[in-house]
């Protein structure tokens, strides 16, 4: 089977059936090529319905998850994003092709690296990278319009949702490794917030470390 063929199928057969209808998220999906991100030895799996592993214990969401939150997110051209978990760098290129800035936190150095490659590779420019421990945020680049762990936490820590600007959007799976939800929290006020289990799902907790060093590039 061709690789167009299996790319139709990720997004009408996985995509679309879990309710992603939105055209301009399902087009990401085309224009982005998603095996560019998945590692050689896994070229075989690009479009399929699971998580890709892609080493340093990380691994790729399955496509219908990024397109759902993404979905969820509605980001908007003139929006600055923190994304925490750049793993492969795809699910920052697809939210890049959306929002004016993405910063990203990653604290495994090489996957950092590896996804900037990738991102220049295809031509991605409004990214920023942060090697360092995301668990709770990126100060430095406060506040946000929006927020996404693409990795999961058992509760969501203190701290983030007042990263938001007001109207902004945290997204993050919140849960253990035998039942998550993924989570939406809109900003409503500064001191009210809206809160939306969105679906269940489970995903490799978010690696954490203390190491208080960090190095942008």
């Amino acid at each position: 089977m061709g690789i167009e063929k299996n790319r139709f199928n990720m997004i009408e057969q996985q995509i679309r059936t879990w309710n992603v209808l939105d055209e301009k998220i399902l087009n990401l999906f085309r224009i982005n090529l998603r095996e560019n991100y998945v590692p050689d030895a896994y070229q075989a799996l690009a479009f399929a319905d699971i998580e890709i592993p892609i080493g340093s214990s990380a691994s790729m969401l399955p496509p219908k998850l990024e397109a759902k939150i993404l979905e969820e997110l509605k980001p908007k051209k003139n929006m600055l994003a923190l994304h925490v978990g750049t793993g492969s760098g795809f699910f920052s290129a697809l939210l890049a092709s959306q929002v004016k800035k993405v910063i990203t936190i990653d604290i495994q150095p090489k996957l950092l690296a590896d996804a900037k490659k990738r991102h220049l590779e295809n031509n991605i420019k409004n990214i920023e990278y942060v090697c360092a421990n995301g668990f709770n945020g990126y100060y430095e680049k406060t506040p946000y319009d929006l927020i996404i762990y693409t990795a999961s936490h058992i509760h969501e820590p203190p701290g983030i949702r007042e990263q938001l600007n007001v109207g902004g959007k945290l997204f993050l799976f919140e849960g253990n490794q035998a039942i998550q939800y993924g989570k939406l929290i809109t900003r409503m006020t500064d001191s009210e917030f809206k809160i939306k289990n969105l679906f269940e799902a489970v995903v490799p907790s978010l690696v954490e470390s203390w190491e208080p060093s960090k190095f942008i590039f």
